[in-house]
């Protein structure tokens, strides 16, 4: 089986020769290739190289176009900074009152910004590595989104001081990142993130108020394109766990903090579960035995659908040897 396989097989609850590996590595697939992450996150070519690369050298079963959450916050009209060797930081949030809404630039996702450079990437993906390797596409979810536009704290308190602005803006959001979504599926994406980790800090109420209905909105427009969904929350969402299981999305993220075998029984065959190994405490700062031995026991809880991959984003300097150790215990 090929990765690509062996995703689709997983994916259908069908018998895979081993549980596919989607660690998240942005920062380490830039160290690994010796890639400034200003080039990972603003040339497309970077990116390819240093995703394709590390893959093929950790046993990754996908190739990735994530880099930063601000591809779509610039195309927005949002200011952003890139550092030359660190992770880019948005200079002042676009949507600071209700009177900003007309700032947000109705971008054309194909035509020149950051994210026609992700459509790229995934164009280039499918030309060197689509037969072997599932793509990732990637779009903000609708709360993530918003949070970044207005920032965190502020976007927060617009849900009580502000609630029909908010509405308005999620939806205006929703509808550009399902155009985004399109676009990556048409350019050769087989599967598409949404990223939505503000949402981990939402009530079940909050999220079922704000949140799920444009998220499941997503899911069911990529869904009507043909594409994969992989949703990603990352932080504790325990308390969303059931919520985020009926947006319908295939594959559900879970960080180290949500419980493996509970999260499985929980899903059952809507869905497949991916984690959760913790990416700081063991991937970064243990040694290679004790990761081999976390992977070999999420591999027994994982039943027909489960997934290995680190909770979140493996840190830029863990040490090689011990994610070559995740691969190490899938493949044998």
């Amino acid at each position: 089986m090929n990765s690509k396989e062996r995703i689709y097989a997983r994916l259908a609850g069908q018998p895979v020769d081993r549980i596919p590996n989607l660690n998240i590595v942005m920062l380490f697939a830039a160290q690994h290739a010796g890639i400034p992450y200003k080039k990972f996150c603003t040339d497309y070519r970077y990116l390819v190289e240093a995703q394709t690369r590390t893959a093929e050298d950790f046993g990754l079963d996908i190739l990735s176009t994530m880099s930063d959450s601000y591809r779509e916050v610039s195309d927005f009209g949002g200011r952003i900074r890139f550092p030359e060797d660190d992770l880019p930081i948005c200079e002042a949030a676009l949507l600071q009152s209700e009177e900003d809404l007309p700032l947000l630039k109705d971008f054309d996702p194909v035509s020149g910004g950051r994210m026609a450079d992700r459509i790229n990437a995934i164009r280039l993906f499918k030309e060197q590595n689509g037969e072997r390797y599932p793509i990732l596409g990637w779009i903000e979810g609708p709360w993530a989104e918003f949070t970044d536009l207005a920032s965190l704290s502020e976007g927060m308190l617009m849900m009580f001081d502000a609630p029909e602005f908010v509405e308005e803006a999620t939806n205006i959001i929703t509808e550009k990142e399902i155009e985004c979504a399109i676009a990556q599926i048409q350019a050769g994406a087989d599967i598409i993130g949404i990223g939505d980790a503000a949402a981990s800090l939402l009530s079940p109420e909050s999220y079922r108020r704000w949140v799920f209905p444009l998220e499941k909105k997503m899911v069911d427009a990529i869904h009507q394109h043909g594409g994969k969904v992989k949703l990603h929350i990352c932080g504790n969402i325990t308390h969303l766990l059931p919520d985020l299981i009926l947006t319908g999305a295939d594959i559900v993220d879970i960080d180290y903090m949500v419980d493996y075998e509970k999260s499985i029984a929980l899903a059952g065959e809507k869905c497949c579960i991916c984690g959760n190994l913790n990416p700081t405490e063991l991937i970064l700062q243990n040694k290679p035995e004790a990761i081999i031995h976390e992977t070999n026991r999420l591999q027994r809880l994982a039943g027909a659908r489960g997934i290995i991959s680190s909770g979140c984003e493996i840190p830029r300097l863990t040490p090689e040897e011990n994610v070559k150790a995740i691969a190490d215990a899938l493949h044998n």
